[in-house]
């Protein structure tokens, strides 16, 4: 039975993760803990967003190094929300105070849900401003989700398969914003709380028709944009008319383009950058050996690195040739053959970190997912044969230009096509901003890619991915029980009967793939220990959200 007045805890508080070296078939530190444990809250425990640390110092400069190229600027058609996010706000947000294990307040003060859980209640905070100058309001918040939901013609909602059970967002009066669900959604606040789901004015989306990808339209969040200089650097400043007056203790963030993850460590480790959310293995590793100076952890992340197929091209339109590549190219040379440049993970389709993921050991006992190959290539000789492609085929394979893509897992996944099922994949690169247009365009046989979500339950990634129909699937994959049984599961509330559909719902993607999964990562976080407030050592998972709570001590 859904109370309306439980705790605001949304995962059980975890242990910080150990320092250790990233090893490939690690085991995530923290797991996040089943949906049905989401809160429903009418007083959030926690009212404001505060670093774990006590007396915390303003001012400074924080530099980021990452990737900050985009090719788009609005968010919710597909802009880089990890940049980006720093000039707006959610309706509520993760705690960074206890490592992202609870959901607080940010334009909502405190929320309800109904017993039956389906309608959420926001109550707003009252005399916010948009960077412009504009009154924040609940108009903002309907106009936000309602393109997110219903996107007019020509807008691409690249979140919109989250948000399917919503039938309705109303405003009941200027202050009060109501979502009415057509059906249970037990994870429906980690959702809202995602660095995605920001609040645009509805003055910004009317004066654009609706599209923001050309234009950086204001926020109120603790940040204001200062300048951009296209693939160079993002420099934001503080927003002295932030809803929080405590926050920012920062003045500035500079977010460094550095596309690629060695040099990102090599920024932090030379006090070139003070943080990056995700460097490499090696240059974490030194990281580690310099505990005065420098401050590392490994997270377990919901992206993940696979090969997509384009199933509306012969001959991957078979489920019999993706079958055949799931059982026969091995995960484990992959991601050995990777392993400097990043920890990825042996995992099946959902995810390390969650309450139903399979145990690796039993993964590792799995066709398509064992060492020994040998029965696997067999099977998938026999598939191929089946199909009517013994002797292969040739198909082109996609990839991002990141040379640790394009030059390392990009030639590892064609080598073993090769020379376990004959298949001659000729290699083509595109700028890693560009990626997505081509996805969306349909152009592409296979692609490497790092899809992914912000949390591990499979109903997000499956939603906006293998769904029918769903906005990021890109190679048009359609299985019918797969759709049935995940709409099943999202509304599922006792916890035994999700675990089985988890499993049920793997076992489906197994028998017939959209992608060639190589398996889901680790983020390596590597930071100064000077740079306090965001606490990167005790964090749930990976999150690239905002950054109001950092400060220099």
């Amino acid at each position: 039975m859904r109370s309306a007045c439980r705790t605001a805890a949304t995962t059980a508080p975890a242990a910080p993760a150990a320092q250790t070296q990233p090893t490939a078939a690690a085991a995530p530190a923290t797991a996040v803990v089943a949906a049905t444990q989401v809160a429903a809250v009418t007083k959030p425990v926690v009212q404001a967003l505060r670093p774990p640390e006590p007396n915390p110092k303003r001012g400074g400069t924080l530099r980021m190094a990452v990737g900050v190229t985009t090719s788009s600027f609005d968010i919710q058609q597909g802009g880089s929300q990890s940049v980006m996010c720093q000039m707006y706000s959610n309706l509520v947000q993760w705690n960074l105070g206890d490592g992202l294990r609870s959901i607080i307040p940010d334009l909502a003060t405190r929320w309800e849900v109904a017993p039956d859980g389906k309608a959420y209640t926001f109550f707003l905070r009252d005399a916010v401003k948009f960077h412009d100058g504009t009154p924040f309001s609940a108009q903002d918040v309907v106009a936000t989700f309602n393109r997110i939901i219903k996107p007019p013609q020509g807008i691409v909602s690249v979140n919109q398969p989250l948000f399917s059970a919503v039938d309705k967002v109303e405003a009941t009066d200027n202050m009060t914003v109501k979502f009415t669900l057509n059906k249970p959604q037990p994870i429906f606040l980690q959702i809202v709380a995602d660095p995605y789901q920001i609040i645009y004015s509805k003055k910004s989306l009317d004066e654009n028709n609706q599209d923001l990808r050309k234009v950086i339209a204001p926020g109120t969040g603790p940040y204001k944009l200062k300048e951009h200089r296209p693939a160079e650097k993002w420099i934001f400043e503080r927003n002295p008319d932030f809803y929080d007056k405590e926050l920012p203790y920062v003045d500035t963030q500079e977010w460094l383009h550095v596309p690629a993850w060695s040099d990102r460590g090599s920024a932090v480790l030379t006090g070139q950058a003070d943080i990056s959310w995700n460097v490499s293995a090696e240059t974490w590793d030194e990281g580690a050996k310099r505990k005065d100076q420098i401050g590392v952890n490994k997270l377990a992340n919901f992206g993940a690195y696979a090969v997509l197929f384009n199933t509306k091209k012969k001959p991957l339109d078979d489920p019999r040739i993706r079958k055949a590549i799931h059982l026969a190219v091995s995960k484990q040379d992959i991601i050995k053959a990777f392993q400097t440049q990043e920890a990825v993970n042996l995992t099946r389709w959902a995810a390390h970190g969650g309450t139903y993921a399979t145990p690796p050991e039993e993964i590792a006992k799995l066709p398509g997912y064992r060492q020994d190959k040998t029965q696997d290539i067999e099977a998938a000789k026999k598939l191929m044969a089946d199909a009517g492609v013994p002797d292969g085929f040739q198909i082109e394979l996609l990839s991002a230009s990141l040379a640790p893509h394009a030059e390392v897992m990009a030639p590892a996944f064609q080598d073993q096509l090769k020379r376990t099922l004959k298949i001659d994949a000729k290699i083509r690169v595109a700028e890693r901003a560009l990626l997505v247009e081509e996805q969306k365009s349909g152009n592409f046989d296979m692609v490497l890619d790092t899809p992914g979500a912000s949390l591990p339950d499979i109903s997000l990634i499956g939603g906006l991915y293998w769904k029918t129909g769903s906005s990021r699937n890109w190679g048009s994959y359609s299985n019918p029980k797969f759709d049935a049984l995940l709409g099943q599961y999202e509304v599922e509330l006792d916890d035994s009967k999700r675990k089985q559909m988890v499993a049920d719902l793997q076992n489906l993607l197994d028998d017939d793939p959209p992608w060639y999964l190589v398996g889901y990562t680790f983020h390596l976080p590597m930071w100064s220990t000077k740079l306090k407030g965001m606490a990167l050592d005790n964090r749930a998972f990976a999150l690239w959200g905002r950054l109001e709570t950092a400060w220099f001590g």
